[in-house]
């Protein structure tokens, strides 16, 4: 391996929260988004928010790391992933993406409905292109219950949707639109209604092969063409929230799968980890208790056998004198394929190591991203490989004329820098992997909503 840094973004502030989307602008040159601010991200959830300290920012670099333009959404706009989800998208098909993103025009009013816009930006100029109200139908809700909205996209026989919704525990609403900002569907999913609720991410495959993509919300996969409901995994056994959603396959037999991990819900049987075949119907489950807040998928072994792992890690959370406290998390991984238990001897827990495979070789090192090996990258044994500096961003084939995955990290300096393999070659696996109906590429644009960048949970898929 020669791991380097590949490219560097100045963002000139030592950013707590960084989102990155890349934009492509027309005659095959692309440029990258970033949304950042000092404060580390708002949750809107009651015992979580915390009154903002910086406004949020949109800034575009050209691939040689020159800042284009900048854009400070101002006091209007709570700097959180739910109040301010942003997507790069060519929605009206001139070659050029649209970046897409949720503003509130009243800088006194950051909690507005009223207020409230989808708007466009012309990446080539910084200028507005389009706004749109904002659907208000959340408004009755609690804040926590409220303030979930997020932005997707998907491709229905060529043709680009655009995805608005908001709501993620309770009611469930969600407009699709085509080019000309022209609504082709709407979807309500109530509270009331039977089967899961949605997920913290939001992947997007054709995973039936019919020619239009699958929105994965949470257990539901809902066609992009007119929001109908695809599958809905275990519809009248489960109606809680699922954290984590992640699609994948068997590279020798071809078989598909979804693993999810789940918190709410908690009545006695139902299961906490679930893997299901892409009917809908149970593959594998496991454990009875828990918040199974956070889990991954990796590829270990060698060309002659290899094995998917799944880890699935439990929160162990409850309200101190002075605030949630937060114990050492408890963990547990599975094989992907049949459930079993597997012991897996890494460096530090699970939950603070994100899979990358950054060399190509179809397998999975680990980037740890807390903790006392913090920063360092480990093979998929446990050994040290390189450390690292910085706070993860995302990962995936990030700069394109690098052929394998690609670590952005944001720098205490205020600088991003995207590290990769030099030497990194694409094996049988990861060519696969990453040609797979254009999975990886086309989620890199969704990585600025929800948490679809967060510890590589979209990259670690299929």
């Amino acid at each position: 391996m020669k791991i380097e840094c590949l490219k560097k973004f100045d963002l000139g502030i030592p950013a707590k929260q960084v989102r990155s989307v890349p934009v492509s602008m027309g005659e095959g040159k692309e440029a990258v988004l970033f949304v950042y601010s000092l404060d580390e991200g708002v949750d809107p959830g009651e015992e979580y928010y915390h009154h903002p300290v910086d406004t949020l920012k949109l800034a575009l670099f050209d691939m040689d790391g020159k800042r284009l333009w900048t854009r400070d959404l101002g006091p209007g706009v709570i700097p959180g992933i739910w109040f301010c989800p942003v997507l790069s998208l060519d929605l009206d098909k001139d070659g050029v993406d649209e970046i897409y993103f949720l503003n509130n025009i009243n800088p006194d009013a950051p909690f507005s409905f009223i207020y409230r816009k989808l708007e466009a930006i012309d990446p080539r100029t910084g200028e507005t292109a389009g706004r749109w109200d904002w659907p208000q139908n959340t408004f009755e809700e609690r804040m926590s219950l409220s303030y979930r909205f997020y932005l997707v996209a998907g491709y229905a026989h060529g043709e680009p949707v655009l995805i608005l919704s908001q709501g993620t525990y309770g009611d469930m609403y969600l407009q699709g639109y085509g080019p000309g900002m022209v609504k082709k569907w709407e979807k309500v999913i109530r509270m009331d209604e039977p089967g899961p609720r949605a997920s913290h991410l939001t992947p997007v495959l054709d995973f039936n092969d019919d020619g239009v993509d699958e929105l994965f919300w949470g257990e539901r996969l809902l066609s992009v063409e007119d929001g109908h409901e695809v599958v809905c995994c275990d519809k009248f056994n489960y109606q809680g929230h699922s954290d984590i959603i992640i699609p994948y396959l068997d590279f020798k037999t071809g078989k598909k799968y979804i693993f999810t991990c789940r918190e709410g819900d908690d009545r006695e049987g139902v299961p906490r980890v679930v893997t299901f075949y892409p009917d809908g119907t149970r593959a594998w489950t496991a454990l009875e208790h828990g918040h199974m807040h956070f889990a991954w998928l990796a590829t270990l072994g060698n060309k002659e056998e290899y094995r998917r792992v799944v880890m699935a890690m439990d929160l162990v959370r409850y309200p101190g004198e002075n605030g949630l406290v937060t114990e050492a998390p408890v963990e547990y991984y599975f094989d992907a394929f049949t459930g079993t238990p597997v012991e897996l001897k890494l460096p530090c827990f699970g939950s603070w190591l994100i899979p990358i495979d950054i060399n190509g070789d179809g397998f999975s090192e680990f980037y740890c991203s807390e903790g006392e090996y913090e920063g360092w990258l480990f093979d998929q044994h446990g050994e040290k490989i390189i450390k690292l500096e910085g706070m993860q961003v995302k990962n995936g084939v990030i700069i394109k004329e690098y052929p394998c995955e690609q670590l952005m990290l944001a720098g205490k300096d205020g600088i991003v820098r995207v590290y990769g393999d030099r030497e990194a070659k694409g094996s049988e696996i990861f060519n696969f992997r990453h040609t797979y109906k254009g999975y990886h590429a086309f989620n890199q644009h969704l990585m600025a909503s929800g948490y679809n960048h967060y510890r590589s949970n979209i990259s670690c898929g299929i």
